[in-house]
């Protein structure tokens, strides 16, 4: 079944704010999507000013907003 949008975006919320600086991969794994859609509403929250995307030149690492 697929989940939808808002859902998945407050889900992934709720675990960038358990655990700040989580990376994209680890993400990937405890939501169970796919790294295009997961990247995709990242970079939604981002805009929002809900999430902070930090990327180097070896991992995306996620924080929350203050």
């Amino acid at each position: 079944m697929k989940r939808k949008s808002l859902k998945l975006q407050k889900e992934i919320l709720k675990i960038i704010r358990r655990s700040p600086g989580i990376t994209m991969s680890a993400l990937e794994r405890k939501i169970g999507t796919n790294p295009a859609s997961l990247k995709e509403h990242c970079e939604s929250l981002e805009e929002l000013g809900l999430v902070k995307i930090e990327r180097t030149e070896k991992t995306t690492k996620l924080k929350p907003e203050k």
